[in-house]
């Protein structure tokens, strides 16, 4: 048996009690005709036992027998040795990455048969996995096709290449034991060693270059070798005016030739260099390319405006933004993948900030045909978010601790571990906290305080200072020390307010699916004329880039803003909830702002967020079933 099998077999024994098919199946990641397929061998396996598998249609799978002939064959197969010597590991994700390497890195054709046998699982458990590899590789232009029986890619060399890197970079968030033990999973030892040699840390051209842009190249230069290695090379010839990069790329391969025997082709060096300079690897120092800087003034000034503030520090902020769009630009145009190690974070703890960037800086597409990446997005959250920082007036954060509260010194150590460097902060308890002076106080923190009245923005937290306490923080920093604060704090929600539609809002039981929600509010927006009819495409491209959805519930989808003709807010409110990736989603929030009212996008934006920031005020919202009700409570 292999290790599904077994681990089927332990967790039925454990039961004793049936346990349906579908429920097993996706505790496996496999199908249910792959459940049903590893009870034969289960009927099989115990045969020389007493006890007995029973398969109900309806009900799912049971081992009946006592308890103690149960524990008898636990006790068995959970034996290390035992299972060391009887099982094979394969899960989902090694599936995937074997699929990946053998089919597109190695160009081999597999079929359905041979892989079914050699996994134990279904055809229809293989074609799965394939479905995610596609989803994974989907901008590279490259899918791997079956006609019934077999699997193979067909493509340029261009996407096939493309796509294996997106793929090893794309899967690179799970690997644990560092770069060269990842690697193995995809190639060779000599291959690694050789091509990881070249990218030494102390070479003039690599030395600077940060740890994401150096992981993605070493991946890039690792297909291009292991495609070499198998006979797969460029054709096709473009005129390279990338000086400095086609020499660094001359010298890495001739490195690489002499170390494996290998032989490259000038399309190959030319391929190469393409990738060092989207990437900013060269052996000349490049100065800032000069053409680019109407469009960091551009993207500079679509910021402040969403901001509502200019930027003090223009300097830094520019030359960060020169460094980085141009070859982002490049890397687009070329499809080329680069992961920001820190994009989860940054969504998850800035998720209104990043909204507002991706806003800024969606002129770009139309501009130069690009789509942009959340990655590369998540980028340039990090630079505008440091440059806010430093232009905003240092504000205070002032910590309430209880009269007799216990740890203090550990909750105040957590409380600037978490917040940015610079954070000013008074400590204070309730005895002598009205002899406090509050004018350049920003946020109150009280630790174990019930609650406070004041005029100053007031959080609780524990004095554990759990997860949800440092996500509430960090959403208060973000919402009254990062940003200005409106001039209409008593509202609620000031801005949305002024834009609630009874006509754009809607009740449903359910939808299918999210693009069946997604089209209906496009549909509608594009009948009233609030739209282009360029809108729906940008919606849908963005949503096939990443994920729109929050962990209250909502959908927070967008497109361009060169796709908007009328400023409005449109929600779909469901009964049931619709998965939207990885969440349940019950409310979809489809924001639409044109250019011309770029400045109102950024107090908008942190409106909804207020009033979607917790499942408890999502389910509130699903249970008022009424429109009117709604505009009361965004009117409050």
């Amino acid at each position: 048996m292999n290790k599904r099998q077994v681990d089927l077999l332990i967790n039925l024994s454990s039961s004793g009690i049936f346990i349906p098919a579908k429920d097993l199946a996706d505790s496996f990641h496999v199908s249910t005709k792959t459940i049903y397929k590893d009870a034969d061998t289960l009927l099989n396996t115990l045969k020389s036992t007493s006890l007995k598998l029973d398969v109900k249609r309806g009900l799912g799978l049971r081992i009946q027998g006592t308890i103690l002939e149960r524990e008898r064959i636990i006790r068995k197969f959970m034996d290390a040795s035992e299972r060391k010597t009887q099982v094979e590991e394969f899960s989902p994700r090694q599936r995937r990455i074997a699929l990946a390497k053998e089919i597109i890195l190695e160009g081999k054709q597999l079929t359905l048969k041979e892989l079914s046998e050699r996994w134990w699982i279904s055809k229809t458990s293989i074609l799965n996995d394939v479905d995610r590899i596609n989803s994974t590789i989907e901008t590279s232009s490259l899918q791997i096709c079956s006609n019934g029986s077999e699997l193979i890619a067909i493509g340029e060399e261009e996407n096939i290449q493309t796509a294996a890197a997106t793929f090893i970079v794309d899967a690179s968030e799970s690997r644990k034991a560092g770069e060269v033990t990842y690697f193995s999973l995809f190639f060779p030892k000599k291959v690694v060693q050789s091509v990881l040699t070249i990218f030494d840390p102390d070479k003039p051209w690599y030395v600077e270059l940060p740890s994401y842009y150096k992981f993605a190249l070493q991946v890039i230069s690792l297909v291009q070798t292991q495609r070499a290695c198998f006979g797969f090379h460029f054709t096709d010839q473009l005129k390279s005016t990338l000086t400095g990069s086609a020499k660094a790329a001359e010298t890495i391969l001739n490195q690489i030739s002499q170390a494996l025997r290998l032989q490259f082709t000038i399309a190959d060096k030319e391929w190469l260099a393409r990738n060092l300079s989207a990437y900013r690897m060269s052996n000349d120092s490049a100065p800032a390319d000069q053409n680019y800087q109407p469009i960091i003034d551009e993207l500079i000034a679509r910021m402040e405006d969403v901001q509502g503030m200019p930027f003090l520090n223009k300097v830094r902020l520019e030359k960060q933004l020169m460094y980085h769009i141009p070859a982002m630009i490049l890397r687009l145009k070329q499809g080329l993948l680069v992961k920001n190690p820190l994009f989860k974070d940054i969504k998850t703890q800035y998720p209104a900030l990043f909204g507002m960037t991706w806003y800024a800086i969606s002129f770009l597409e139309e501009r130069y045909q690009i789509t942009l990446s959340d990655d590369e997005v998540s980028f340039i959250t990090i630079y505008f978010h440091v440059a806010i920082n430093q232009s905003i007036p240092i504000r205070r954060v002032l910590v309430i601790f209880n009269q007799h509260g216990q740890l203090r010194d550990y909750v105040m150590g957590q409380i600037k571990h978490l917040l940015p460097d610079g954070t000013l902060f008074l400590r204070t308890n309730l005895t002598t906290f009205k002899s406090i002076d509050l004018s350049d106080v920003g946020l109150i923190v009280g630790v174990n305080i019930p609650g406070l009245v004041s005029k100053v923005p007031f959080i609780r937290i524990s004095p554990l200072f759990d997860a949800n306490d440092q996500e509430k923080l960090l959403k208060a920093y973000a919402s009254y020390l990062i940003r200005p604060q409106s001039s209409n704090e008593e509202q609620h929600y000031p801005v949305l307010s002024k834009l609630g539609d009874s006509k754009l809002i809607f009740w449903k039981d359910s939808v299918k699916d999210r693009k069946e929600a997604l089209q209906f509010l496009i549909k509608v927006l594009e009948n009233n004329g609030g739209v282009t009819h360029e809108f729906g495409k940008s919606l849908l491209r963005r949503e096939r880039l990443g994920p729109t959805e929050i962990e209250s519930g909502v959908a927070l989808p967008h497109a361009a803003p060169e796709t908007v003709n009328r400023l409005s807010v449109a929600f779909l409110i469901l009964n049931r909830p619709v998965k939207w990736n990885s969440t349940n989603v019950f409310v979809v929030i489809l924001i639409c702002v044109p250019n011309k009212s770029i400045t109102i996008y950024h107090d908008l934006v942190l409106d909804i967020y207020r009033l979607v920031e917790n499942k408890t005020r999502v389910q509130m919202i699903v249970g008022l079933q009424d429109t009117e009700d709604l505009l009361d409570l965004i009117n409050s």
